[in-house]
């Protein structure tokens, strides 16, 4: 999207939801909000009418069209003789689906034979250092499972209860009020607790649980409360409150960035890998097969417990805390960007100036009101380039 294109021009895109085809119309000054009209949709080759809008974070590739030429097919790929624009198209990436039948280490992502992480390849592969990099696996390892009522439990609960803010994840409540949840996790800044909530029950939420999650002296930090909101209240009657949902600030940022909501959400592990550069190893994407919805999420319910899944939940929670602090630093940019111009606007002004800035102490500064002009500048805020197709 950072190229120049000319109105009237036909374009290729790919998103992340599929492809299409259209003419260009105009491209906002940032470049991160592309509009096209007489779109076309591959492979339906259903038409819209009217604008429609692609965001930068949206946006896999665009590709100018010669007049007259078919999206499908370009001059390297004929070459390479069997291009077919009517295969699969993309699903939603932070969604991956599984073709056909797999064997458990497809549908438990991150599942190792032989030995643990492999610290070096992560090392290469991700902006950590190898210290942080130590230091965020012991978060992983450092967790403990409760499967029963009794002085581990109570313990927990009351370490909980001590923290101002925890992360939280639940494992099992994909299909929201018909769900029954398998695992419970929260996070404190140095552990997780993980609860078997088959084995637990009903009587973990009578036992301190609910407290913690219905009170609004602890902060609840949640990536995508929506169907975990709907399981606790429809199956559990527990009332979550006082929720900072990495997800939806996620969308305000890109929202600050391009004006409007995106229409795809970012998963966690994508989440965890753009603001915290966070290795494959740590992180865990569910494989989902077609077809296979319901079947799959019944590995969440089988005891005893998977080792591959504990660690998942754990990797699913702890890096919560992380994830919320470096959001909502990218969400207040533009609040520190203003503060800037106040301390900067009349401490660096010559004596006149800054004599003018005193009589006009109640006006909105000029400098500040031209900041709406102008577009979100890239050095200063993160960059929405396109998730890497493993997202």
């Amino acid at each position: 999207m950072d190229q120049d294109y000319t109105k009237g021009q036909r374009l290729f895109v790919e998103t992340a939801v599929g492809t299409v085809e259209g003419v260009f119309h105009s491209m906002d000054p940032g470049h991160n909000k592309l509009t096209l009209n007489k779109v076309v949709l591959h492979p339906s080759g259903k038409k819209i009418e009217g604008l429609y809008h692609y965001y930068r974070n949206e946006v896999i590739s665009v590709r100018a069209l010669e007049p007259g030429s078919y999206a499908g097919v370009n001059k390297e790929d004929e070459a390479a003789g069997d291009w077919n624009l009517m295969r699969q198209t993309r699903p939603v990436l932070h969604i991956d689906r599984v073709p056909g039948k797999v064997i458990f280490s497809d549908v438990v992502a991150n599942y190792k034979r032989g030995h643990g992480h492999r610290r070096q390849a992560a090392m290469n592969r991700s902006q950590i250092s190898e210290e942080e990099y130590d230091a965020l696996n012991k978060l992983v390892k450092n967790h403990v499972l409760i499967n029963r009522l009794g002085d581990l439990f109570k313990k927990a609960v009351r370490d909980i209860k001590a923290e101002s803010a925890v992360g939280f994840s639940v494992e099992g409540a994909m299909f929201g009020r018909h769900s029954k949840v398998s695992l419970l996790s929260i996070a404190t800044p140095s552990c997780a607790f993980v609860f078997d909530m088959c084995t637990l029950g009903d009587a973990a939420f009578d036992n301190g649980l609910r407290d913690v999650l219905e009170t609004e002296e602890i902060e609840k930090v949640i990536h995508n409360c929506r169907l975990v909101s709907d399981c606790l209240y429809h199956k559990y009657r527990v009332t979550i409150c006082n929720v900072f949902d990495t997800q939806v600030a996620d969308l305000m940022v890109t929202k600050q960035q391009c004006g409007q909501f995106p229409r795809t959400v970012r998963s966690l592990p994508q989440c965890l890998t753009r603001y915290l550069h966070l290795p494959e190893d740590l992180l865990y994407r569910p494989q989902i097969r077609d077809g296979y919805v319901v079947l799959d999420s019944l590995e969440w319910h089988k005891r005893p417990l998977p080792i591959t899944l504990e660690a998942a939940a754990v990797k699913n929670c702890i890096f919560l805390l992380h994830l919320q602090k470096k959001v909502h630093e990218a969400l207040m940019l533009p609040f520190y960007q203003c503060v800037d111009v106040f301390l900067n606007l009349v401490r660096d002004a010559e004596q006149a100036e800054a004599s003018e800035h005193q009589a006009r102490d109640a006006l909105v500064p000029f400098e500040l009101l031209s900041l709406n002009d102008q577009p979100v500048d890239d050095q200063k805020t993160l960059e929405f380039l396109p998730d890497p197709a493993t997202s």
